[in-house]
């Protein structure tokens, strides 16, 4: 069915080439080409979407900045996996020209443009949302041009045999299955004899948490005996996982899983295009090199981030408490001697950044930022030092954060070896930085990934943190879909009413719209802080040297609130069940082929 190259090169004499006169279409002054349309965008709910109907161009995914951003973490992956170079393939002269089947900002094509300097580029995409080529430097502007149109609808406006080499990324979720075929076609028309064809396409992924992780960040956890009757007899409150019934939804965001998965299939649109793609592939091109099915699983649990400092006039403990040192030891920093120290200076700044890429998305800060609730509070900052969580991340013995009982044990002068209740925390799970299709998930047998592709020890040189880059990558996508995903909860609002109790959607018939909007929103609201909370961005950048942000002094209320919520987190990741985090966050394929010489 496919046969594997050991090293791909293009290098075959060709006669010259045609060009199309579309394709010699220069945006080098950064305006927009007379045909397209100045309505290109329209903005839902504050996101921007392209203009067109659904059935002409089913992609649902908005255009906002974070998600545009996802497109440069992508080229640094691929130029981190092939040791600098743009592309997969081994090329022993730089094409010619190329053409990039869906461009998106064009970020790609600069690359490439730095890399093979005597090179034309063509990027193609529905929309412009380009880089404008006159604020790149002029050897680049003159070899690069922007040409806009939908392949599902025309063919591409391009002559036959045109380009030496075309690149596709991330497309899959704007074809539906029924126009692979035809699209294909279109790239070996105007692919040169020989030609080479590189495609990387990610499956559709909905990342989810389970309940014992989300649990604790849902509902304040109470004291199992705090009703006490005269009589004697104490009732206790029930645990979440109590009321829990067989017909409760797996996980607490299994309603935006299911419109998530209908809005691609009622687009036609192939959820798994890693295991698609290779039969159209190989029934058109020749001396292929299929990559294997590489799965990312969840990142280790980090560790949570310390409370913050407290001032000494925010309250005082009488002197005489039974709860003086426990709170002391809680709120202020320990100087040397162990004691509670008033004096230290405030914590160090540091810059307002908390992306991957070297710009951070406006939205994600702002929430971060401005929500006051203790929800958000919770993974805010302070110094990893005092944190009481297991983390998988650090190469010193795991620590645990005492509980008041403990703390209360161990002021009273015992020994906390002897005297400290065991905590019999399960050790964390062997990191596995990836999974490949045939692997099993204790095991990452590199010898399927063909050497052409990129080095095997790359991909396995990755630390445990850069796993939650591909967790926030698929996390932004799902988000990116928001105004799909509210079109398909109206249409079953409308018609398929029954199809949203399972996963306790209660709606009355005299709900208006606007009611319906803001229950939506807070669905999004509460996937995106969770997936923030997992993701944990703010532990990528300490273990490179920044600094934790400062917090201003919480209320005694809140703090009280806030260690609740730590100590059922604590509790709950002890029991987590270690196949929980081998879950796949991301999975994506790569194909490689060239057009025949005799078709």
């Amino acid at each position: 069915m496919q046969s594997t190259s050991t090293t791909l090169t293009a290098a075959l004499p060709q006669p010259p080439r045609p060009i199309s006169t579309l394709g010699k279409l220069n945006s080098s002054d950064g305006r927009r080409q007379p045909r397209l349309k100045e309505i290109s965008f329209v903005f839902k709910h504050g996101q921007r979407h392209h203009a067109y109907d659904s059935e002409k161009a089913p992609y649902p995914q908005s255009y906002d900045r974070e998600v545009l951003e996802l497109e440069s973490l992508d080229n640094r992956f691929i130029e981190y996996l092939r040791d600098g170079s743009v592309s997969f393939l081994n090329f022993e002269e730089p094409p010619e020209r190329v053409l990039d089947l869906g461009c998106g900002m064009g970020t790609w094509i600069i690359d490439a443009a730095k890399e093979w300097p005597e090179c034309e580029f063509v990027g193609f995409d529905l929309v412009n949302i380009q880089i404008p080529t006159n604020v790149l430097d002029e050897s680049l502007q003159e070899r690069i041009s922007w040409v806009h149109g939908n392949f599902l609808t025309t063919k591409l406006p391009f002559e036959d045999d045109e380009f030496d080499h075309v690149h596709i990324q991330s497309i899959a979720r704007a074809v539906p299955e029924n126009k692979w075929d035809n699209l294909f076609e279109e790239i070996n028309r105007i692919l040169r004899p020989g030609g080479s064809v590189e495609i990387t396409e990610d499956d559709i992924v909905f990342p989810f948490l389970p309940r014992w992780f989300t649990a604790p960040l849902r509902a304040r956890p109470r004291r199992s005996t705090s009703i006490h009757f005269p009589d004697g007899s104490q009732r206790g409150y029930p645990s979440p996982q109590d009321t829990l019934d067989e017909d409760t939804p797996s996980h607490d965001h299994a309603l935006l899983e299911s419109l998530y998965k209908s809005v691609f299939a009622h687009r036609f649109i192939n959820m798994k295009p890693s295991a698609l793609l290779p039969n159209y592939f190989t029934t058109y091109f020749r001396h292929c090199t299929i990559g294997p099915v590489i799965s990312w699983p969840m990142p280790p649990i980090p560790p949570l981030q310390p409370l913050p400092d407290q001032m000494v006039t925010s309250y005082v403990v009488d002197s005489g408490a039974d709860s003086s040192d426990l709170r002391m030891s809680t709120v202020f920093p320990l100087s040397a001697d162990g004691s509670p120290s008033t004096s230290s200076g405030p914590m160090n700044t540091r810059p307002n950044s908390l992306s991957f890429s070297s710009t951070i998305s406006s939205r994600s800060t702002m929430n971060s930022s401005t929500n006051e609730s203790s929800l958000s509070t919770l993974f805010s900052t302070m110094g990893r030092e005092k944190s009481g969580s297991v983390s998988s991340t650090s190469s010193e013995k795991p620590s645990f954060e005492l509980s008041p009982e403990e703390e209360s044990v161990k002021s009273a002068g015992g020994d906390s070896d002897a005297t400290l209740p065991i905590r019999n925390a399960p050790p964390p799970p062997k990191f596995v930085p990836f999974l490949l299709e045939s692997s099993s998930a204790d095991s990452t047998t590199v010898s399927s990934i063909p050497s052409a592709l990129f080095p095997a020890v790359r991909l396995a040189s990755m630390n445990e943190r850069s796993l939650a880059m591909h967790l926030y990558r698929s996390y932004t996508i799902v988000l990116s879909c928001r105004e799909a995903l509210w079109e398909e909860l109206k249409d079953r609002l409308r018609n398929r009413r029954d199809e949203l109790r399972p996963f306790g959607w209660e709606d009355d018939d005299d709900f208006e719209e606007t009611q319906n909007r803001k229950k939506f929103e807070k669905l999004i609201e509460r996937y995106q802080n969770d997936m923030q909370a997992r993701a944990s961005l703010w532990c990528s950048l300490n273990n490179i040297g920044w600094p934790f942000p400062p917090r201003e002094p919480l209320k005694k209320a809140e703090l009280v609130e806030e260690q609740r919520m730590r100590e059922a987190m604590l509790e709950a990741r002890k029991h987590a069940p270690a196949e929980d985090l081998q879950v796949p966050c991301r999975t994506a394929r790569t194909l490689v082929g060239y057009k025949p010489l005799v078709t």
